[in-house]
């Protein structure tokens, strides 16, 4: 079995998380952790509140605070969402009360300046004389030299690709919202041309292990079509990281350098936790370690390309040999904006609906290679329908009729001949299209819940089929037998879709498992897979529960 570390992009805490947040990174990262461990692998899920980010002071100015209470307010805020969706990592570090993130920070900075891996370059930066401050990232705001769309001043969220120092156009203090000048200032830079070969080779590489989607691989085709950019990863700022130089007081660290690190650190305070204080580092070094980042696709430039170079100059850690991106997820038809208050806020929304009823919908629904839509009809379509007059009918069904039929114990049929009808199909290759589709290497969470629904739509369809042999059972031995076979093959399938489902719908498939005499634990950690080679997953003669399960109605 290998070793995963798997990680989601660092959120911002300037607000709740929305439907679009959770649809992306931290659903995605949450289903391959919950697969992976499924399939034996030992997997470390982490991640971190960028309490850093420019974006938290600006946001504490809005709401008259300062940016400490706004980081600790909307990171508990998040962390508490995180755990109504399911979706908690193993670690989320909160780096404002966490030294541990600045520690590690630090001293991969120190270990790239003691090797000459930084530059000092005088480079225009953004100055308002009103504000009396330099402007970086939040605190300009204009359009993106590339593609036009409004930008900040770092990266473009619509093209992804970085702004030249001072590039963006028609830009704006976003305090007084005057126009700024420009002046000269020293900062610390990464020389990102410098790698472009080793860059390659690792492109190379990963991408034939592992399939990247479409748009980043176009991205990166992009990018390299020229000459890498200089990259500052200094700013003037009193909030943040320290650069540790005694000649550089009164500049701290670009949050977007410090992102790769704070996933290290995040692994060494879960790893300190666990007893192991340096089993973190032998993991980062360890190239057998797979290392799996989700992002959405504005992150590509830091996930993709600068933090890969970054390591490849550290020269001790482990590349990346996954990078999944999603696309922003709309909400009725435009996209969320926290500013205009459209969105659905996952904390208020997670208190009103079941969060495997979000978590499978999301799923179906998500933007893994294109923008997608939320909408709330087609939300309560997916419970009412599939869900509610789907699965958890399905299930009723099948119980009551081994309870009132079989005294609620699978019967005992012949080996040869123990299913039948056209669930037969879904025992025969949901597994296997299940373990290909939440693999790390092709992982698409929304073509396996695609094939869940069917397996769904299919035991539903079959109900009346199985009430027509129950019936004709009544008049022969051998009508008797076809009923009975026909119903454990609803038995198996059921189990088989409870035991598949866990990554995307853990609440359910651990409520439902009892009733269907399966260990909930032995539904979570599956080792073996469901491999129906050595027998049924429910074996004749279990006990099943006579007791209706309704999970999603009763919610």
């Amino acid at each position: 079995m290998s070793t995963y570390i798997v990680t989601s992009a660092p959120p911002n805490p300037n607000g709740d998380l929305h439907l679009g947040h959770l649809s992306g990174p931290f659903l995605g990262a949450d289903v391959l952790t919950r697969h992976l461990r499924q399939r034996g692998h030992h997997v470390r899920h982490v991640g971190y509140s960028d309490e850093h980010s420019c974006y938290v002071p600006r946001r504490a100015a809005e709401i008259g605070a300062t940016a400490y209470e706004t980081a600790f307010r909307f990171g508990n805020r998040m962390e508490e969402t995180l755990s109504l969706g399911a979706m908690h990592h193993d670690w989320f570090t909160r780096p404002l009360t966490n030294p541990r993130h600045t520690a590690v920070v630090q001293e991969f900075f120190t270990s790239l300046w003691e090797q000459d891996r930084l530059v000092v370059r005088n480079l225009p930066v953004f100055y308002c004389a009103g504000c009396e401050r330099h402007l970086y990232e939040a605190e300009v705001r204009g359009e993106c030299q590339f593609c036009g769309d409004p930008s900040d001043g770092v990266y473009c969220e619509a093209c992804g690709l970085p702004q030249e120092p001072a590039g963006l156009a028609a830009p704006r203090c976003t305090s007084c919202w005057e126009e700024p000048e420009q002046r000269t200032l020293d900062r610390i830079c990464f020389p990102l041309e410098d790698y472009r070969g080793q860059l390659l080779d690792y492109y190379e590489r990963a991408q034939a292990q592992a399939e990247w989607r479409p748009r980043l691989t176009a991205y990166l085709e992009t990018l390299l079509s020229r000459e890498l950019p200089l990259t500052p990863i200094s700013r003037i700022a009193d909030y943040g990281i320290p650069v540790p130089l005694d000649e550089w007081d009164g500049h701290i660290l670009d949050t977007w350098f410090s992102g790769i690190f704070g996933y290290t650190a995040a692994t060494a305070c879960l790893t300190e936790a666990e007893g192991e204080p340096e089993l973190w580092r032998r993991q980062w070094t360890d190239p057998e370690t797979k290392i799996v980042n989700f992002i959405g696709f504005d992150c590509s430039f830091s996930h993709a390309v600068l933090w890969p170079a970054l390591l490849m100059a550290q020269g001790t850690l482990t590349l990346p040999s996954q990078i999944v991106t999603n696309e922003f997820y709309r909400l009725e038809g435009e996209k969320f904006s926290t500013s205009r208050n459209h969105a659905v806020w996952g904390g208020e929304f997670l208190r009103q609906v079941s969060a495997d009823a979000l978590r499978f919908h999301l799923c179906l629904t998500g933007p893994e290679r294109e923008q997608t839509n939320f909408a709330a009809k087609e939300f309560a379509d997916t419970v009412e329908t599939l869900l509610v007059d789907g699965l958890e009918r399905w299930a009723e069904s099948v119980l009551r009729l081994l309870g009132e039929d079989f005294g609620s114990t699978v019967p005992a049929v012949a080996a040869a001949q123990a299913y039948t009808g056209p669930l037969t199909e879904v025992l025969d290759g949901l597994a296997d299209e299940i373990a290909s589709t939440l693999a790390a290497e092709s992982l698409s969470p929304q073509v396996a819940a695609t094939a869940l629904a069917h397996a769904i739509d299919r035991g539903v369809d079959d109900l009346p089929a199985l009430a027509r042999s129950r019936a004709a059972a009544e008049h022969s031995d051998d009508a008797k037998d076809a009923y009975a076979r026909r119903l454990v093959t609803h038995v198996e399938a059921l189990a088989l879709v409870t035991s598949l489902s866990a990554p995307l719908m853990p609440g359910w498939s651990a409520f439902l498992a009892p009733h269907l005499g399966l260990e909930v634990s032995a539904v979570t950690r599956m080792p073996g897979w469901p491999d129906r080679t050595d027998g049924p997953l429910v074996a004749v003669g279990q006990e099943i529960t006579a007791q209706p399960p309704t999970f999603f109605r009763q919610l």
